[in-house]
């Protein structure tokens, strides 16, 4: 289970942090500057910070799988929140040239700094984890139970840092990727609804 656990966070982590932000974009643009050992660090203090974030996410649902009111309704609790967060994903639209301007104006050329700092600066990694967690957690693709916790954050993480490391191999190329609104948006969100289809199903059903 502990391998298991880690490739599933692996990949979804990888796959989530695909849609474009400021910080794949600014990977992305110090790839295209040349700057590969500042990028290197910054996808490592960014991955960090989603150890740290995702953390704390993963300690906060545990402690609501515990409360009764919580275990009782987690399966329709976590279709509604796949299926919002699909929606969400379907009206998502980005301006990968608005990312790419404010990504230029950050200061400093501490990699590391800087990726700790966008890392901090990105909250939505909570909603996300919350919600992508409780849905591993029933459906039993992953368990939480003592060292499998850790090693679910570090698969976590190291999607992150991989992603990032991929981003940064792209440079420029990135850019058209991040324009494709149906594979960067439309497709996740799709899945998400579905996700949380089978979840409400799977509650009808028993």
């Amino acid at each position: 289970m502990s391998i298991q656990v880690l490739i599933v966070a692996f990949i979804v982590s990888y796959l989530g942090s695909i849609p474009p932000g400021t910080i794949n974009i600014t990977s992305m643009q110090l790839s295209v500057q040349g700057l590969k050992r500042p990028a290197f660090f910054f996808a490592l203090a960014a991955s960090s910070t989603e150890f740290i974030y995702a953390g704390v996410t993963v300690r906060f649902q545990i402690f609501l799988s515990e409360r009764p009111g919580f275990t009782e309704n987690f399966t329709i609790i976590t279709a509604i929140a796949m299926i919002v967060l699909g929606v969400i994903n379907l009206f998502s639209k980005t301006d990968t040239d608005k990312l790419i301007h404010k990504a230029s104006e950050m200061k400093g050329r501490n990699g590391f700094t800087r990726g700790v700092l966008l890392g901090i600066l990105n909250p939505l990694t909570i909603p996300f984890w919350l919600t992508v967690t409780a849905y591993l957690q029933a459906n039993n693709w992953i368990s939480l139970q003592g060292v499998h916790f850790w090693y679910y954050l570090i698969g976590i993480s190291t999607g992150t840092f991989c992603l990032l490391l991929t981003v940064n191999r792209l440079g420029q190329r990135f850019t058209g990727i991040a324009s494709n609104r149906l594979l960067i948006h439309k497709i996740p969100g799709f899945v998400f609804i579905g996700l949380g289809l089978y979840n409400l199903y799977q509650w009808i059903s028993f």
